[in-house]
């Protein structure tokens, strides 16, 4: 840090998960459950998408059965958490950015130099 300015790393497609957690015969759905609901959970499935919306994974093991339309409604909501989530993500980047500008122009405008 003390020798040249760090350069950020450029992550493009940041894999986001959402899991639902079913119950009383998938009636009920909970998107990331607490440890204690997913221990009552009849069955769970976790939708990965990135924030341009791109199905990166389902993952569904064992469990309720789903039918198709419920799995696209998961993935509905899948779609506008990860949004949500993405957005959350890119603020803090943008806030961490800002922040690490302001410090390397303060340690640049330094006076005392050093002199060779």
């Amino acid at each position: 840090m003390t020798e040249r300015v760090p350069v950020p790393l450029s992550i493009l497609h940041v894999p986001i998960c959402v899991t639902f957690s079913f119950y009383l015969d998938g009636e009920v759905c909970l998107i990331d459950a607490t440890l204690q609901e997913e221990q009552l959970r009849q069955g769970d499935m976790t939708i990965t998408l990135n924030k341009f919306g791109e199905l990166c994974q389902i993952a569904k093991a064992g469990g309720l059965a789903m039918n198709a339309l419920s799995l696209l409604r998961c993935a509905k909501i899948a779609l506008v958490k990860v949004g949500e989530i993405a957005a959350i993500v890119q603020r803090r980047l943008e806030e961490d950015a800002a922040a690490r500008m302001r410090r390397d122009n303060l340690l640049e405008s330094k006076a005392d130099n050093e002199r060779a």
